[in-house]
C-alpha cells in the first residue's frame, strides 16, 4: 500500500464518519429554533420574566394525489390535487420563576414542556365537472349542469405536554 492509497482510504474513512455522525442529526425535526427575547418584561411585570424556547416548524411537501381519469366522465377527478405535507412540532419549553409571597426567594420554578409530535397537513383541492356529457357516437353530446367541488385543507397531530415543578 502507497502513500496515496493510505490517503485515500483515510478520506474514505472520514467520509463515513461524517455520514454516520450526521445521519442521527438529519432524523431529527427539522426546525427553526425560535427564542423570543421576553427578558425585556422585566421592567414592567413585578416578577421574572418567563423563558420561552421553541422551533418553527418546517414543512416537507410530498407528492401530490394526481388527476384520474374516470370512465364515463369528461374531466378528470381530483384536477387540482391536495398537496400533502409532513414536518413535526418542535420541543417546546416554558418557564418561569414562582416568587414566594412571604420572603424575598422563590418557591421553585414551574415549567411546561411539549415535546416534538408529528404533523401531516394537505392543501385544499379543487374539482371540476364539464358542462357537456360525455360524446357518443354519432350523436351530439348533452348539455349538463356543472359542478366545481374543494376539498378541505386537513390538519393532523399528536400534541402532548407535561406540568413540571
Amino acid at each position: 500500500m502507497g502513500i496515496t492509497s493510505r490517503t485515500g482510504l483515510a478520506g474514505v474513512m472520514a467520509c463515513m464518519a461524517t455520514a454516520a455522525a450526521v445521519a442521527p442529526a438529519a432524523a431529527e425535526v427539522p426546525a427553526v429554533p425560535i427564542a423570543p427575547p421576553l427578558y425585556v418584561l422585566n421592567n414592567v411585570l413585578p416578577f421574572d420574566a418567563p423563558t420561552l424556547q421553541t422551533g418553527m416548524p418546517l414543512p416537507i411537501p410530498g407528492a401530490p394525489n394526481g388527476p384520474r381519469y374516470v370512465k364515463g366522465k369528461l374531466l378528470p377527478t381530483n384536477m387540482v390535487p391536495a398537496i400533502p405535507f409532513d414536518s413535526a412540532m418542535p420541543d417546546t419549553h416554558i418557564s418561569t420563576p414562582l416568587p414566594n409571597p412571604l420572603t424575598s426567594g422563590n418557591l421553585g420554578t414551574p415549567e411546561l414542556v411539549s415535546p416534538s409530535s408529528e404533523l401531516r397537513a394537505a392543501t385544499p383541492g379543487a374539482e371540476l365537472g364539464a358542462p357537456i356529457g360525455r360524446p357518443e357516437p354519432g350523436r351530439l353530446p348533452g348539455v349538463t349542469t356543472p359542478s366545481a367541488g374543494v376539498s378541505a385543507p386537513a390538519v393532523q397531530g399528536d400534541p402532548d405536554a407535561t406540568a413540571l415543578l
